[in-house]
């Protein structure tokens, strides 16, 4: 017959793989900080934490100790029992790990504890009437619905996970006893999210989603299965793997003290922290350790740049609020690997300064300003500055003055013909949308293409939060172009359906063209600018030829902007895109100078 109380298997549980990474090395160094796990309800978010408690090793505490104090270390001591320890050995106890459940209805006192005034002058630490965090102290505690509890005591509870102590103040007295704990923190975003200011005081965070394959969904449901039809039998069959996960466990805190990290590391975490905007210091110092625990997990004494980018991905989300996307902080492993192996990627954007000089504001603002986040971008419209005139058929604006001087100018005298009128052309400041044109036709250099659109769309929707930035991506291949991912600013979905796309067939090249411009057309209100990325070996046509297609489609642009990147090298470009690239008045870069 049991009687033990099963908890399911931490190295049963399918996926998350950064959750539980971020779980681990917070077991490793508690001085991280804690974990927030952000993620809607049924993903696991509390099963993984009930299990982390059942598979990390037991740990030996004073006996009778409301303080859970270690037995031969000082510095994980309370007072009443270093004075004890100087004495003579304390009494050691081993007992598993507990998971320390916070109310969200607790009160101050109850997450601190509360001082008997006149017993503290006579029995000190002892005259404390232990709380939450006594009970957490070497322990795990679990905060659920963290954006629902009151801030004040989320800062308290921050505060004693950062400092490893709780200090009590009552009526000019004051008590500590060690709090050193694994802060783990559970929220579901639709209700409500925290302040940027807790949001930075926890040293990692990771967003969960239930998992997308059927695969993993389907091993979901057989584990959950087999453990309810027994979970001691169940608990069996993973035995060993949780003991090698527990050993390898314990012999990262052995080996943590040792671990170093280079110069060339530190300066990788200030790169990464820079480059994404973040203004904290927090950022850094939780990173370097973040990376120094996992190598640890990895069984090294030494700091590798894997190690930077993983704790990147666990130390940076949350602090990327005001950051790159929209959709508030979410980072991939392609983007800190940019970022690392890019010093200058800004240098991609910038063009000869006299070139620049002659660009009108909107092809200027198109890929130099809007990639640096200096302005927004200019939008023509009925509203805003007339700043220029252009010749038109039909104006939807006349521009009496460049008109009359037109006319002067080619009759000699005041009479306006069709010919001769010009329209205004006004901007205003406005959102923008940017649409990739990928030539997925072709294999060559596909790789370098699709790391150029991942770098191409995190700049271009690096300050999106604040400014709104969209990004459209369409890949041309066989006969025609598809939308493989219509205007949004979730980048994430941009990087995924890349690495999805079909290769091989033939190059639509104008036809492809005149979609994006049709694309373009439809959006009215933003400034669109059309990225074509190709080596301009079109076989597919609108009419019958390259030439007759660029002239057919001229007219249908629309005020949207264009530049072109030849993928193919200097010595090998046939001429096409160089010849749209002129036609549109569109700056022209080779691919091989930007990546």
């Amino acid at each position: 017959m049991h009687h033990k109380f099963v908890i399911f298997p931490f190295t049963a549980i399918v996926g998350q793989r950064l959750m539980k990474k971020a779980l681990l090395i917070n077991a490793i160094d508690p001085t991280i900080g804690g974990i927030l796990i952000k993620g809607d309800k049924g993903t696991g978010k509390s099963t993984v934490v009930r299990a982390l408690a059942d598979l990390l090793p037991k740990i030996r505490i004073v006996k009778d100790c409301p303080f859970n104090c270690h037995p031969e270390n000082l510095r994980l001591m309370c007072k009443s029992c270093q004075d004890r320890y100087k004495e003579g050995c304390l009494p050691g106890i081993e007992k598993k790990m507990e998971v320390i459940d916070m109310p969200l209805s607790a009160t101050e006192d109850m997450v601190v504890g509360t001082i008997d005034i006149k017993k503290a002058f006579k029995d000190g630490v002892k005259a404390l009437e232990p709380g939450i965090l006594a009970k957490a102290n070497r322990n795990i505690l679990y905060i659920d619905e963290v954006n629902l509890l009151d801030d004040h005591l989320v800062n308290i509870l921050l505060d004693s996970a950062a400092m490893g102590v709780n200090t009590v103040e009552r009526e000019g007295i004051s008590l500590y006893h060690p709090s050193r704990f694994i802060l783990v923190g559970t929220m579901n975003p639709e209700e409500g999210d925290l302040r940027p200011q807790i949001l930075d005081r926890f040293g990692l965070c990771v967003e969960v989603h239930a998992l997308s394959s059927k695969e993993d969904r389907l091993a979901i449901m057989d584990r959950r299965g087999e453990f309810d039809r027994d979970p001691w039998e169940f608990e069996e069959k993973f035995k060993e793997e949780q003991e090698s996960l527990r050993r390898k466990i314990v012999n990262a805190q052995s080996i943590l003290p040792q671990v170093s990290i280079s110069l060339e590391m530190l300066e990788g975490i200030v790169e990464i922290t820079t480059s994404l905007g973040i203004r904290t210091h927090r950022a850094d110092i939780v990173m370097e350790k973040a990376a120094k625990a996992l190598a640890a997990l990895s069984e090294r004494d030494q700091v590798v740049e894997e190690d930077v980018e993983e704790a990147a991905l666990l130390a940076l989300p949350h602090r990327m609020r005001q950051q790159p996307f929209e959709r508030g902080a979410t980072i991939t492993k392609e983007t800190i690997e940019t970022i690392l192996r890019t010093k200058n990627k800004e240098e991609i954007f910038e063009f000869d300064r006299e070139r620049e000089m002659k660009k009108g504001p909107l092809e200027l603002n198109a890929m130099r300003g809007h990639s640096q986040g200096r302005d927004f971008p200019k939008i023509e419209g009925k509203g805003g500055l007339y700043v220029k005139a252009r010749e038109s058929e039909k104006p939807k604006s006349v521009a009496i003055d460049a008109t009359l001087r037109k006319a002067v100018r080619e009759t000699g005298k005041l009479e306006i013909l069709p010919e001769h009128l010009m329209e205004k052309v006004r901007i205003r400041r406005g959102k923008a949308l940017y649409i990739i044109l990928l030539d997925s036709s072709s294999s060559m250099r596909m790789e370098k293409k699709i790391r150029f659109a991942k770098t191409l769309s995190w700049l271009l929707l690096k300050k999106s939060y604040e400014k709104k930035n969209m990004l459209a991506l369409l890949a041309f291949r066989g006969e025609g172009a598809q939308v493989v991912v219509p205007p949004t600013s979730d980048i994430i979905r941009v990087e995924e359906e890349l690495e999805k796309l079909p290769t091989g067939g033939k190059t639509p090249l104008t036809p492809a063209l005149y979609k994006a411009f049709q694309m373009a057309e439809k959006e009215t209100k933003v400034s669109p600018t059309i990225i074509l990325v190709s080596d301009g070996k079109g076989n597919v046509f609108i009419k019958n030829s390259i030439e007759e297609d660029i002239k057919f489609i001229s007219p249908y642009t629309n005020g949207a902007n264009l530049v072109v990147v030849n993928t193919e090298s200097k010595n090998r470009s046939i001429g096409v895109l160089e010849d749209v690239a002129r036609t549109f008045a569109a700056p022209h870069f080779y691919l091989e100078d930007v990546m």
